[in-house]
């Protein structure tokens, strides 16, 4: 089966988004047109058609331009990345009469019981989720076990609920030369509460402070910058960390060659943010870059605690101390545990399979949508 996809995003694309660009270029059977609010990294992220809603759209989700298109363009279905944005394509799919897929990703699951629901950014999608999104998508798709369980304690039919576990491509990530004499860890993301980067640097902090030879690199950047800067001025380790700001994908590629450990601390946020799985650990990983996370969200399903990485609970700066320094005192360790690593990400997260699957389900909603 063949067809067309009306790709609904808030934004295209948001560099922390990179995924959903990879993914639409990995189609065999189904072509991709993008509808969008707002056109963004243009140079980083080609596609075309790409369609922009104007002012009305991004209020009150309502486009004719988006309208006209959808009732011409003989598409099969809409699939829209993030509740919000299923909130804003639940209309459109309900007038064309088209079976609407979501996938939801992690803030957005929490965010339709959290205070945060209320705020003007979010307050029409807590309006309409239940109706509009739950209640009319043909079928959901979960990025962790941890968003499924939560989607059906809100009251959605297990029969519209999948496990979706996004792709990435292998070819752009492996393993690279290391200094095996100052090991170099890592931390990439955006500088916000539920990346739990200071947490990570707490815990380098330790090993810095009993010997421990290594170097930080910490990418990205955000509202905590500054925040960040200040504890590793406190901690006394400015000389032994090094901050990127955000970098473009190449870049972080080679960071990954020649990195040994990643640190991803996630925490829930007190909004109830949270990862589902992190795009990072899984690129992290086929680099045979050993990863450290802890036991939060959809984490547990990317890393294979003592075989593929170490597991930590959140907030806890004292274990995960001690396994970054069972990383870095021992370069066999680290060896095993990469290719072990590598070998799971060719198992379970090649972005090519993973589409060919995605396909699966666009059959199997078109099917569903069609016998309702």
């Amino acid at each position: 089966m063949t067809g067309r996809v009306a790709l609904f995003t808030n934004n295209f694309l948001p560099y922390s988004q990179t995924f959903i660009h990879d993914e639409i270029h990995q189609h065999r059977r189904y072509e991709v047109e993008v509808f969008t609010a707002r056109r963004m990294n243009q140079d980083r992220f080609p596609h075309a058609p790409i369609h922009v809603g104007g002012w009305l759209y991004r209020l009150f989700s309502v486009s004719r331009r988006f309208a006209a298109r959808l009732r011409t363009g003989r598409f099969d279905l809409i699939h829209a990345h993030f509740g919000v944005a299923g909130a804003r394509a639940a209309g459109f799919a309900r007038r064309t009469r088209l079976p609407l897929v979501i996938t939801f990703h992690g803030y957005d699951v929490p965010l339709l019981t959290s205070l945060r629901r209320f705020t003007p950014e979010y307050w029409g999608y807590a309006l309409v989720a239940r109706r509009t999104v739950l209640e009319r998508m043909t079928l959901g798709l979960c990025a962790s076990e941890e968003l499924y369980e939560m989607l059906r304690d809100y009251g959605v039919p297990r029969d519209r609920l999948r496990i979706w576990r996004l792709g990435i491509d292998l070819g752009r990530f492996s393993p690279g030369e290391r200094d095996r004499g100052e090991p170099t860890v890592a931390m990439i993301g955006r500088f916000v509460e539920k990346k739990g980067f200071e947490y990570g640097i707490r815990a380098f902090a330790q090993q810095v402070q009993r010997g421990r030879r290594a170097r930080l690199v910490i990418v990205g950047d955000g509202e905590r910058e500054a925040r960040l800067r200040a504890i590793v001025g406190e901690l006394g380790i400015a000389d032994t960390v090094t901050f990127t700001g955000a970098l473009p994908a190449r870049a972080v590629q080679e960071l990954l060659r020649r990195a040994d450990v990643l640190m991803c601390p996630s925490v829930t946020g007190v909004d109830g943010d949270r990862e589902s799985g992190l795009i990072v650990a899984k690129e992290a990983s086929a680099s045979q870059v050993v990863p450290i996370g802890t036991w939060h969200g959809g984490i547990h399903e990317i890393i294979d605690d003592g075989a593929t990485g170490y597991l930590v609970p959140e907030r806890n700066v004292t274990v995960l101390s001690d396994r970054l320094g069972r990383l870095l005192g021992d370069p066999e360790l680290r060896r095993r545990l990469g290719a072990a690593a590598r070998q799971k990400m060719e198992r379970e997260y090649d972005l090519r399979t993973r589409v060919e699957a995605l396909e699966e389900h666009y059959d199997e909603a078109r099917a569903a949508h069609a016998g309702g």
